[in-house]
């Protein structure tokens, strides 16, 4: 695990390494999940939110796996937000 020193703004932001950003293909206006508990705050993008939530969850599935459904519904979001920016330019 790399640590690094980000300083916050006077609102309360802070900038995510671009390294990381583009490593994940966290873009201008992507979103990403934040895990807060009482000393830490965890950064995960959406995808590996999914994953995780997936890998709890098929412990007490049957049949077809959660990753797999959780995979082709977000797979599925992301073809509705791709038609939704390409036809409004």
């Amino acid at each position: 695990m790399e640590q690094i020193t980000c300083k916050v703004d006077n609102q309360g932001r802070v900038t995510l390494p671009v390294e990381w950003r583009k490593a994940h293909s966290i873009e201008t206006g992507g979103e990403v999940s934040i895990d807060l508990d009482d000393n830490h705050l965890t950064i995960q993008t959406i995808d590996q939110s999914l994953d995780e939530a997936c890998r709890i969850a098929a412990k007490y599935r049957k049949g077809k796996p959660a990753l797999e459904l959780l995979q082709e519904e977000r797979q599925q979001q992301n073809q509705r937000e791709k038609s939704l920016e390409e036809s409004h330019g």
